[in-house]
């Protein structure tokens, strides 16, 4: 059935919209997108699939209630087709009354869904300014014609998720960013203090004092930084 409850659809919103600026835990905001969208919509299941940039066009399934539903994606993922491969292609919600009738345009979905003895979906896309987060799929064991009210207010969930996706990747590279900038200042700093007792030792400059750190690196296949941290904590001698 379609949301029955406006109170309960604001209720559950809210809840939704005070979840995102109060974590970065990516499975906890996914499992309340699904836990949310059976709250408003009563559908039978709800699956998410994911599609990361690193791996392209594939999606990657996150997870369903209940859990068995994951066949169905998992199933669309190994052969590039189904309703949720069509939703995240085009960008725009995909909605099947009777997907036994898809038989011949999707039949290893049809057939697996016959077994789940699912009747109907509607896979939402997740994206945010157009950049595609992954899938929201709904699923009903009986036939269900899925209304315009249905896919707005799943349209909104999942415009609220790929919202905060997209802030969990963005913060992701940051500190990924910001890890590899102090992974630099570390080595250079260690490489800077080795250079120090090198030409303490051998009578010579800083950098003809670098150039035997890195020489010794050559000859040894190994890295400056790591004769560096030789020379500084282990007392390497060259």
């Amino acid at each position: 059935m379609a949301v029955s409850d406006s109170e309960l659809l604001v209720t559950v919103l809210a809840r939704f919209a005070r979840l995102l600026p109060a974590t970065h835990e990516l499975p906890h905001i996914l499992d309340e997108l699904m836990r949310s969208a059976i709250d408003v919509l009563e559908p039978g299941g709800v699956t998410v699939a994911l599609s990361p940039q690193s791996r392209g066009d594939r999606s990657e399934v996150f997870g369903g209630i209940p859990a068995d539903l994951l066949d169905l994606e998992a199933c669309q993922r190994d052969h590039d087709r189904g309703p949720g491969v069509v939703a995240h292609s085009c960008g725009a919600p995909v909605t099947v009354t009777e997907i036994g009738s898809y038989g011949d345009l999707w039949p290893e979905y049809a057939n697996l869904a016959a077994r789940h003895r699912i009747s109907s979906v509607a896979a939402i896309p997740m994206r945010l300014d157009g950049t595609e987060a992954g899938v929201l799929s709904l699923y009903s064991r009986d036939p269900r014609r899925w209304t315009g009210r249905d896919l707005s207010v799943a349209t909104l969930l999942a415009g609220m998720a790929a919202g905060h996706i997209v802030t969990v990747n963005l913060v992701a590279r940051q500190q990924r960013v910001t890890e590899q900038l102090q992974r630099a200042l570390i080595t250079r700093v260690v490489v800077e203090q080795a250079k120090g007792v090198i030409a303490h030792a051998h009578h010579t400059t800083p950098d003809a004092a670098f150039e035997l750190i890195r020489a010794h690196a050559r000859r040894n296949r190994v890295t400056v930084h790591a004769v560096a941290h030789g020379i500084v904590e282990l007392g390497l001698h060259i």
